[in-house]
């Protein structure tokens, strides 16, 4: 078009076909606020830390049953009470897919139902650093604290 022509052409809308009326709706947008840690991208989410973790020193950190055959069946308590937990976490607040919760959920079950107390040692190092938990307890409630401020 020249710059000193004065004729106008008409340019064509496109306009979107009506929606039809069986049609699902979109999803409601999601409310992360109720979920705790809602930001943080870790491989476990923090409360699997504090489940896998917990779980474990209750087990055998307290010597809560001793006995021949109580240290096998601590072991199995332990995987079958941390492996729903974890997986329940996994799905519902960090959002995983099946596969990976069931994988994340199986392993924390294992660290769990070991027959030692995971929570001084390097295993609980790497369940510390892969949920991103912080090494001491005070800053878990800071950042606890923190977080419930910034939202209110």
């Amino acid at each position: 078009m020249n710059a000193g022509s004065s004729e106008t052409r008409e340019v064509p809308v496109d306009v979107l076909p009506p929606i039809p009326k069986d049609a699902p709706l979109p999803p409601p947008p999601v409310d992360d606020s109720k979920v705790p840690f809602a930001g943080l991208r870790t491989f476990y989410h923090p409360a699997s830390g504090v489940i896998i973790l917990a779980l474990d020193w209750f087990i055998f950190g307290t010597d809560f049953v001793t006995g021949f055959l109580a240290l096998p069946a601590m072991c199995v308590v332990g995987f079958l009470v941390s492996f729903p937990l974890v997986l329940v976490v996994q799905l519902k607040w960090t959002k995983d897919t099946l596969p990976a919760a069931l994988g994340k959920a199986f392993l924390g079950a294992v660290m769990v139902a070991l027959p030692f107390p995971i929570t001084g040692t390097l295993l609980g190092a790497a369940i510390l650093a892969l949920s991103g938990l912080p090494h001491h307890p005070i800053e878990v409630v800071r950042k606890l604290a923190s977080q419930g401020t910034a939202k209110g």
